[in-house]
């Protein structure tokens, strides 16, 4: 699948882009979590010093450093993401309307017409936003680099710490990315079928409605509408029960972990930490690790959640390449 949309954007044209903004965004989550670890252990460093008259200073400081980060973060979103973002749409769209127009009669006859209407439009909607959508693959990227680098300063400040707090999250992760959420494509891949089934027999009823009528196959018609309803909700729900799953088992893991910081917290002060300003610091580093980690998770539900509608939209593209 990654392979495959590397393909996809370089064939748009937009391949370069995309790693330009993933590179410009990736340190952004970092630096926050940098910036709120040192304001604090700072703030309470000059109230153990005595130096109140240095607070305030030091909080206007830290306050424009904030706004240069925001103005940063806010700049290469309205400038790279936003054109990148409305680039590949605008492009998908195109590409996949070229392909159709240019198909062979036989693959049109592939599908229905309610299929290619559910195709042409939901189906580019998902691949798109499997990749530039809220919390998929581009916030992954973002949330693995803030992941990795917070690890690295928890594990200089406090080893047995990171290590018993990825012990505790880890599994949960898995279990989450692995077992819970494995048959979300398998339930969005058969709704949408259903879907298009149901634009299938919406289309008779607005256009045949009085035939219908006249040869009294309106309760018919309804009831397949019905049928094909129902199907489609409930394989929605079986999707919307399984992200409830997983959330379930973040919100779970995060308790455990603040849990381990209660217990954790008293016994290492004095020992391997020194003060209350290093133990903020720390605190602060591991809420960047957690954060990280949930960010994670869920851009794997959401990407699973519109994997479907991707692979979907990519047969289509690749119908008259595997032909060749």
């Amino acid at each position: 699948m990654f392979r495959r949309l590397c393909q996809l954007l370089r064939e748009l044209g937009v391949l370069r882009l995309f790693i330009v903004s993933l590179l410009l965004r990736a340190p952004f989550d970092f630096l926050s979590t940098v910036l709120s670890a040192n304001l604090i252990s700072r703030f309470i460093r000059l109230m153990e010093q005595g130096q109140r008259d240095s607070l305030l200073p030091t909080f206007w400081l830290f306050l424009l450093l904030s706004l240069l980060l925001f103005v940063y973060n806010m700049t290469i979103w309205a400038t790279i993401s936003m054109k990148l973002n409305l680039l590949l749409l605008s492009r998908l769209r195109k590409k996949l309307l070229s392909h159709i127009i240019s198909s062979e009669y036989a693959d049109i006859q592939c599908f229905s017409s309610g299929e290619w209407i559910n195709r042409m439009n939901y189906d580019v909607d998902r691949l798109h936003a499997y990749m530039m959508g809220p919390v998929t693959f581009m916030h992954l990227f973002i949330a693995l680099v803030n992941l990795i680098l917070s690890s690295i300063v928890l594990a200089f400040l406090n080893l047995p710490l990171l290590a018993v707090s990825i012990a505790i999250t880890v599994p949960f992760m898995l279990l989450s990315c692995i077992v819970v959420v494995r048959k979300i494509p398998q339930f969005k891949k058969r709704a949408q079928e259903k879907f298009g089934e149901y634009t299938n027999w919406a289309e008779p009823i607005l256009r045949a409605h009085q035939a219908i009528s006249i040869f009294d196959g309106k309760e018919l018609v309804m009831k397949k509408v019905e049928d094909t309803s129902l199907s489609m909700l409930q394989e929605n729900m079986k999707a919307h029960r399984a992200m409830a799953r997983s959330n379930f088992l973040n919100t779970l893991s995060g308790g455990f972990g603040y849990i381990l910081l209660l217990a954790l917290g008293g016994t290492m002060m004095g020992e391997s930490i020194d003060s209350l300003a290093t133990l903020m610091k720390i605190t602060q580093y591991r809420a960047g690790v957690m954060q990280s980690v949930f960010v994670i998770n869920r851009s794997v539900n959401n990407m699973k959640n519109n994997r479907a509608g991707a692979e979907r939209a990519l047969e289509v593209l690749d119908q008259g390449h595997t032909e060749a």
